[in-house]
């Protein structure tokens, strides 16, 4: 397919809508950096692939910021090169949404429909890829469109493997290498699998030879005569264990493996049981004891003594309050007997003092006076004896009866006590043998306890014997159920053990099976990759020759004269690499980076890139795409170019950008149409604005005047 029309719209720097007739063998794109050249040749990768691969910001950035429309479009024209039949290929991007149209002779497709056909017209290899996009935009930038800032990147971007899988693809290898690949992955994910059946295996003849282990420990046939009458004696073990008190269950057959176990559980309840009821026994045989004790009743009439002691007690209160009202009375008297003496003694100091004074004349009022009479009355005054105290005959008494009565009351409350003591002791009792009682489900005669302790006790004795018989029974039982256990134990191992030997036989098998699969697989991974790699290689050495000559015209190196690639198989994967070398020296390297310039090295990335292009026959555009070379190489390197484009204009549809006007000049010279039936086309980027750039497009006439270069 070639290109004829190219219609680009709000995409990157095409703010305006163009379009532009590139229906020719050559075209020349002219213009200062910054007028849109690039963004010409994005269009064309982007409208055939979706994507722009060396654009990081993927295709939010592809909308131009002056957009009128607010989205990206660009509209290719291809037309096939053994007919006249065109292809109108339209594919839309509003900042969220992308859309593809295709419109044939025909027909007119949209989406996924017409993404396949693109596929289908362009690269039917690349359908049959995983990812058929990926495939069609590797092919375009490997072989067809060199990039202006992935120059160098063309031959170093890529991992050796990488190249080696898109020169497969290019060479038409690429199945083989996929199919490798895949049968890679699933040879890798069926050695897994067969390995994890090996552990399991391994596992399982484990399993087999712990039976075996287990089976030789085990001694005995299988069955005995004797087990009818384990299973007797098992049942009617049961049925007495039952009626001695243990919760009712499901009884199993002898031969169950859970057999033991459930004997071990109503052994254990049952000794549980014998506890309790010893337990009720002790307290039975207390109880007993204790109403044997005298006196097993009240010894005294409570009623009596609280009548006694409410007598006693008011007797004892009358006594208390005469004896307070005798204490009072008395000490009423002593208080007046108190003052009648302070009252004596004031008198008698008063008459001993008046009696130190006494004179002819009254010392206070200055008068005569009887003094020998008054004398007499003073001495016979200061004299006197003090008066006394009444005598007490009663309180003494009384006292003693209050004494007697508080030593009365004391003694029969003391006996209320112990009335009472008795009373609530005989209450406990009967309490604990009515609660002995409820819990052996019997009902007593009231007026007859201590024969009903009597009974309960011989009633527990005997269920004790029983449960302590029925558990040496259980004991012995527990021996011949282990013995018959073991046999049947010994029959399931056996059966066990021969299911498992089967079932080891057929793994074993299986794993054989697998593994010579994955011999096979092996086998047949080895002969794809060198298949693969031998027809890489031979097709690269049909290039080779192709390759060398466009590195000569080039001669980016005045000594590493020689290039060639080198494939090869490491760790499965084919290798792709690119050596130089000095054939005089007889010197090379695959590191060209190491020894190379940054201008040599694009130097041979160009070489390399259209010999892939000149080489492969099918290609998916049948054009060469180059962004401004100038920038990557030098004068010497130019001239060389300039020449190989002029021949391989011949061979391809040559689309070459440049931002020098004289090299713009010298490409139209040389690139100029030889005669009628060839076309080339010049366009010019003379300026930007918000609308886009400003161009022109003109046809180079078949005679253009000589240039004057200065050097």
């Amino acid at each position: 397919m070639k290109l004829v029309t190219v219609e680009i719209g709000g995409f990157r720097a095409f703010a305006k809508e163009r379009s532009f007739d590139v229906d020719a063998d050559a075209i020349v794109l002219h213009g200062p950096n910054g007028q849109g050249k690039t963004s010409f040749f994005d269009a064309i990768l982007w409208a055939l692939t979706g994507s722009i691969p060396r654009l990081a910001a993927g295709n939010e950035g592809l909308v131009s910021l002056y957009s009128d429309t607010g989205r990206a479009r660009v509209t290719l024209v291809l037309r096939k090169t053994e007919s006249e039949d065109t292809l109108r290929l339209t594919r839309i991007f509003d900042g969220t949404q992308e859309t593809l149209r295709l419109e044939a002779p025909g027909e007119s497709l949209r989406g996924q429909k017409a993404q396949t056909k693109l596929l289908v017209t362009l690269w039917p290899e690349a359908l049959l890829t995983t990812d058929s996009i990926q495939a069609l935009s590797k092919a375009l930038t490997r072989s067809v469109y060199l990039q202006q800032d992935l120059v160098r990147e063309f031959i170093e971007a890529d991992k050796d493997d990488e190249r080696f899988s898109v020169v497969s693809e290019l060479v038409g290898s690429g199945r083989v290498t996929e199919l490798q690949v895949q049968l890679d992955r699933d040879k890798a994910a069926w050695s897994r699998a067969t390995n994890t059946q090996v552990k399991a295996q391994e596992a399982l003849r484990s399993r087999v030879q712990a039976l075996q282990e287990r089976l030789s420990r085990l001694s005995g046939p299988a069955h005995s005569p004797e087990e009818h009458d384990l299973e007797s004696e098992w049942r009617a073990w049961w049925e007495a264990a039952l009626q001695l008190g243990i919760p009712e269950r499901d009884i199993l057959p002898t031969e169950s493996t859970e057999a033991p176990a459930s004997l071990n559980a109503s052994m254990n309840e049952l000794q549980g049981v014998r506890d309790i009821l010893q337990r009720r026994r002790d307290r039975a045989s207390t109880l007993g004891a204790e109403a044997k004790e005298p006196p097993a009743g009240p010894p005294l009439d409570e009623p009596s003594l609280r009548k006694q002691v409410a007598a006693i007690e008011k007797e004892l209160e009358e006594a208390r309050e005469a004896l307070a009202a005798s204490q009072k009375q008395a000490a009423e008297q002593r208080r007046l007997l108190v003052q009648q003496n302070e009252a004596e003694d004031r008198r008698r100091t008063f008459a001993q003092v008046a009696l130190r004074h006494l004179g002819d004349r009254c010392p206070v009022c200055d008068q005569t006076y009887d003094v020998e009479e008054t004398r007499h009355r003073l001495e016979k005054q200061a004299g006197a004896s003090p008066p006394q105290a009444p005598p007490e005959d009663g309180i003494p008494a009384l006292a003693q009866k209050v004494e007697e009565l508080e030593a009365q009351a004391a003694d029969v409350r003391a006996k209320l006590s112990q009335a009472q003591q008795f009373t609530r002791a005989y209450a406990t009792w009967r309490d604990e043998c009515m609660r002995l009682f409820s819990e052996e489900s019997v009902e007593p005669k009231p007026e007859k306890l201590l024969a009903s302790i009597e009974t309960l006790l011989s009633s527990l004795d005997d269920r004790t014997r029983s449960i302590a018989q029925l558990l040496r029974r259980g004991e012995a039982l527990a021996l011949s159920l282990a013995q018959s256990t073991e046999r049947v134990r010994r029959a399931e191992i056996e059966k066990e053990l021969a299911q498992l030997e089967t079932t080891l036989q057929e793994r074993q098998a299986a794993v054989q099976h697998r593994e010579r699969t994955g011999e096979l697989a092996g086998r047949m991974l080895e002969a794809l990759r060198e298949a693969a790699s031998e027809v890489v290689q031979e097709r690269l050495k049909q290039i080779q020759p192709l390759l060398q000559r466009i590195y000569a015209t080039a001669d980016p190196h005045p000594s590493l004269r020689s290039t060639r690639f080198l494939t090869r198989i490491t760790h499965r994967r084919g290798r792709l690499t690119t050596e130089v070398s000095d054939p005089t020296a007889e010197i090379s390297t695959e590191s060209p980076e190491l020894v190379l310039s940054s201008s040599q090295m694009n130097a041979l990335a160009v070489s390399v890139f259209l010999a892939l292009n000149l080489g492969v026959p099918a290609l998916p555009l049948q054009a060469a795409i180059l962004d401004d070379p100038l920038q990557s190489l030098d004068d010497v390197n130019l001239l060389g170019l300039i020449d190989l484009l002029r021949r391989t204009k011949q061979q391809r549809q040559l689309f070459v950008s440049t931002h020098d006007s004289r090299f713009g000049q010298l490409l139209a010279r040389k690139l100029r149409p030889i005669d009628s039936t060839q076309r080339t086309r010049f366009i010019e980027f003379s300026g930007w604005t918000r609308q886009g750039p400003t161009t022109g497009e003109r046809d180079v006439p078949y005679e253009v005047p000589q240039l004057r270069l200065a050097v």
